[in-house]
């Protein structure tokens, strides 16, 4: 997958937590996702496609416990034990604000996209199959308290 494709999901994953929840996150490893793999204890999922459905595929945002904690604690401005109702919601809403930041960045470059409601799921060793003959990528970060990885999956992107 080019770079234009993946470096907005960088640049909006930055700009969204630095944004609301005051963290910054750093790039670990950028790696293909081409097999089942574990992707967080909460995952947020957007699809997203163009007006003909020549672009189709997802991104996905999934966040270790502690990272998601921390990340929502911060947004909210105040502590949470754990994954809640409120954490799962959030978790809905950073990906979505995510999407509409990489919607815009490559609307710049000619790719008009539109994105489904969030859904969200939650659980241990949750896994996500990336593959699905489409090229798919993998970015890894981490913020002071944990891990999390932003996957994207789509296909007809030239």
């Amino acid at each position: 997958m080019d770079n234009r494709i993946v470096q907005p999901f960088i640049d909006a994953t930055v700009k969204v937590l630095g944004t609301m929840a005051f963290v910054t996150p750093q790039v670990i490893d950028i790696t293909t996702w081409d097999n089942d793999r574990a992707v967080g204890e909460v995952v947020g999922i957007i699809g997203l496609s163009n007006a003909d459905e020549k672009i189709r595929g997802f991104m996905s945002v999934g966040f270790s416990e502690a990272s998601i904690v921390q990340i929502v604690s911060n947004m909210l401005g105040e502590e949470f034990p754990g994954i809640c109702e409120e954490v799962r919601e959030a978790v809905g809403e950073i990906a979505n604000m995510i999407s509409g930041q990489v919607r815009q960045s490559l609307s710049s470059q000619g790719i008009k996209l539109q994105a489904s409601l969030p859904s969200v799921v939650s659980g241990k060793d949750l896994m996500m199959d990336g593959s699905m003959k489409r090229p798919s990528i993998m970015i890894q970060f981490s913020v002071e308290k944990g891990p999390f990885e932003v996957g994207i999956c789509i296909d007809g992107i030239e």
